[in-house]
């Protein structure tokens, strides 16, 4: 039988000590593994050094620790330059376009400027001063004077197509069965891609064109008012009001949702044109207009440097404030990556919430609705005056490239027959507008608040348990 020692006041065998002893030191040896859902900073001192109470931190510092894991953001991304492309001339980029898998990117200006994302390739046409592709990035459109050139990736010509004036305006839809463009005389004309001759209608000048994704539906802005068509021209509905201030168009993927903006005010319709709501959204001029695929996130920039999120039924959730005036916004598919940038060069990158998640400092000044997001958010072109960037969103969650991908619910999920709220025109059965009194939606300046993450709140209860059992 082995011997026996006092421990504790209690008789145990040598041999059990022994035992215990080698347990203790396997344990001060053996090797921290770390988490594999590092989110930030301060979330790995919530899970790797709030683990470490037991041994010796003062509840002040665990308490403090706490309080960061709490307010620090959820998720935050790293933007890498993949690349940086020079204007071919030195003079300023006018547009920058991205197709929807992120693989090819579009420049416009006096020379226009096509790349993959990879460089594999890469050539420079004649200038393109409007400039449209497909959705997939393999038909692209642009025009110079009075001609209009279709091409394919490889810069090999589709078409040509002459109108009686300088051209304005262009699309081509997402799967480039046809195209619309309008002159300065006033003329809408489209064609198949093949060259066929498709429709022709005049109307005041076009300031832009939107083409439905689902190929059906042609949204006018023109400085008469919002003018619809079918792909042949045919009229579907127009704006009877004297003048039109609206300038951006966005439209939902089944082609059910039209959103338009200009001035302060930004408004929705339906494909038929009955107008479900319309209000101002800012104090002054909105100068670029991104949605989600549904159209239930609305994102406007203005020059109260600030950028808004708008739900379907035109409820102002949350508002970003940058500090410089906001010229161009983009959005992934799903709204869960919004970029943004303005005239201090500042590229900002927002989640769904509203909430900062990286931010790029560019050369010079970000042009005009020069920013466009990858459908997955993974990718983001920006052009300023002198360069064409390509950003990639890699998250800085340890082991993931890239983003996380999934599908926030919409800002305002509720039923469409509820009551909307005062500063919102809706429609009377009739079809006659019906504008309440304005008052003015609350909006929160910088980042927003939002309801923490399953995450976090683990990390809080945790956290509070280890301090009660230290302290009980």
């Amino acid at each position: 039988m082995g011997s026996r020692r006092l421990v504790n006041g209690k008789t145990v065998l040598a041999e059990e000590l022994l035992s215990r002893s080698s347990i203790v030191r396997e344990r001060a040896i053996r090797p921290r593994v770390p988490s594999a859902n590092k989110i930030c900073p301060a979330t790995k001192l919530c899970s790797g050094t709030f683990m470490s109470a037991r041994i010796g931190i003062p509840p002040v510092v665990a308490a403090i620790l706490l309080a960061a894991c709490l307010a620090a953001p959820a998720t935050a991304l790293v933007l890498t330059t993949d690349w940086k492309e020079s204007s071919p001339t030195g003079s300023p980029f006018s547009s920058a376009a991205i197709s929807a898998d992120g693989s090819k990117v579009i420049g416009g200006g006096s020379l226009l400027l096509f790349r993959t994302w990879e460089g594999d390739r890469h050539w420079v046409g004649p200038p393109g001063m409007v400039t449209a592709m497909t959705a997939d990035g393999n038909e692209i459109v642009w025009t110079s004077g009075q001609s209009l050139d279709l091409v394919d990736s490889s810069d090999a010509t589709l078409g040509i197509q002459t109108m009686g004036g300088d051209i304005r305006a262009a699309a081509i839809s997402a799967n480039g069965s046809f195209i619309v463009a309008a002159d300065d005389k006033g003329t809408i004309m489209s064609w198949g891609s093949s060259g066929g001759f498709f429709g022709r209608t005049t109307t005041d000048l076009v300031k832009r064109i939107a083409i439905s994704p689902a190929g059906n539906l042609v949204v006018v802005a023109t400085e008469g008012g919002v003018r619809f068509y079918t792909p042949a021209l045919d009229p579907v509905w127009t704006d009877n009001r004297s003048g039109s201030i609206d300038e951006y168009i966005a439209i939902s993927s089944d082609g059910s949702t039209i959103i338009t903006a200009g001035g302060t005010r930004l408004s929705s319709h339906t494909a038929g044109g009955d107008l479900r709501w319309q209000t101002d959204v800012t104090r002054n001029a909105i100068t670029d207009l991104a949605c989600s695929d549904d159209c239930s996130t609305i994102l406007v920039g203005s020059e109260d440097d600030t950028v808004l999120a708008i739900d379907r039924y035109g409820k102002i959730h949350w508002t970003y404030t940058a500090g410089h005036g906001i010229t161009a916004v983009g959005a992934s598919q799903d709204a869960s990556v919004i970029a943004a940038g303005g005239i201090d060069g500042t590229l900002f990158v927002l989640d769904h919430g509203g909430h900062l998640l990286a931010q790029k400092q560019t050369d010079t000044i970000i042009q005009p609705r020069s920013i466009a997001v990858s459908g997955d958010g993974r990718r983001i072109v920006v052009a300023d005056e002198h360069n064409l960037y390509g950003f990639g969103a890699v998250s800085d969650m340890s082991g993931i490239s890239g983003i996380e991908t999934f599908s926030p619910a919409p800002l305002n999920p509720v039923p469409e027959t509820t009551r909307l709220a005062g500063g919102i025109t809706t429609v009377s059965a009739a079809g006659t507008a019906v504008v309440p009194t304005l008052e003015e939606t609350p909006v929160t300046s910088g980042t927003p608040k939002s309801p923490l993450e399953p995450l976090l709140v683990l990390c809080t209860v945790a956290g509070l348990g280890i301090l009660i059992r230290r302290n009980g």
